[in-house]
């Protein structure tokens, strides 16, 4: 079996818990932050060399301190990175995170960094999975034809340009449920399943293959049996919801790699996630596989809670 491919943004994180939302024109005094790497592909990759898969990242970074220190965290925690690309003219990606610790959600400020167009060169390797975040679109298209094999998944939390190019080419259309209000222009109401369903099936004819649609704590939507079902949340008390979506991700593009059937592909990155939003920061939150394993052998028939809409 090939690598796991993940393409996209790695960043810099450090985030800072807060007793409540915040406000305006005001001054914090804090005594407590995380810092540790991030961006979309960073924390799937983390997760998936966690779990014990050989994944290789694909991601831009630069020769400064944020840079140097995300190169020691995929170090440590065992992801390729061969395949980097390393620019010294480019700032590396960091983010500033604003936990509200009453009811887990965050305010993220991200600063990108510069990108240049690159020439890149595909490496000669067996490719089983490739998970794009869709920031970087031209090589995840272009890997997506050039490892023909392999299985091919997206993180479309925005739906800006570059996520629908890769969108389209993608075998696994995984949205949040902010991508799909801003790409079919209406909103997701459980107590509305007909409407929730066009809304579902507007999302699907992107890829013609398959979609999920994450919905947070209320769960997430997916075609199972040719009908559109609903898969309840697992119900926790978050603390920090920053990354809960990378680890889905990753966790998915893991259980693609192990053949698992799709029902279980969703319960394990559903539970991944729901494990880790009870944990302060991204990567610092990623469950181990056992742990992951052991919670749906006591709770997993949660799940069977599912209902078509």
């Amino acid at each position: 079996m090939g690598s796991i491919f993940c393409i996209g943004q790695s960043a810099y994180d450090i985030t800072i818990p807060l007793d409540g939302a915040i406000c305006e024109n005001q001054k914090y005094r804090v005594t407590q932050k995380e810092e540790c790497g991030g961006g979309p592909a960073f924390n799937a990759a983390y997760l998936c060399a966690m779990w014990g898969e050989k994944v290789e990242l694909i991601s831009r970074i630069g020769n400064d301190t944020y840079g140097k220190r995300l190169l020691e965290i995929a170090a440590q925690a065992g992801i390729g990175t061969n395949y980097l690309i390393k620019d010294d003219e480019i700032e590396t990606p960091h983010s500033y995170i604003f936990s509200n610790q009453e009811n887990g959600s965050r305010t993220l400020f991200n600063f990108p960094g510069e990108k240049k167009d690159v020439e890149y060169t595909y490496p000669d390797e067996e490719v089983s999975v490739i998970l794009s975040d869709g920031h970087e679109p031209e090589i995840s298209v272009e890997a997506i034809h050039h490892y023909k094999s392999a299985i091919s998944i997206v993180d479309a939390g925005t739906c800006r340009e570059s996520t629908m190019q890769v969108a389209k080419e993608v075998d696994y259309l995984v949205c949040s449920e902010d991508f799909a209000r801003q790409y079919t222009g209406k909103t997701i109401n459980l107590n509305d399943p007909k409407k929730a369903c066009e809304i579902f099936e507007e999302v699907e004819q992107i890829n013609h293959k398959h979609a999920v649609v994450t919905l947070g704590e209320k769960g997430l939507l997916y075609r199972r049996d040719g009908k559109i079902t609903l898969m309840p949340a697992f119900k926790v008390k978050a603390v920090d919801t920053n990354g809960a979506g990378d680890i889905f991700h990753g966790a998915f593009a893991y259980a693609i790699k192990q053949q698992l059937d799709f029902y279980d592909v969703l319960k394990i990155s559903s539970m991944a996630s729901a494990i880790s939003v009870q944990t302060l920061g991204a990567q610092s939150s990623i469950p181990q596989l056992t742990k992951v394993t052991s919670e749906l052998q006591k709770k997993g028939n949660h799940y069977d809670k599912r209902r078509y809409l």
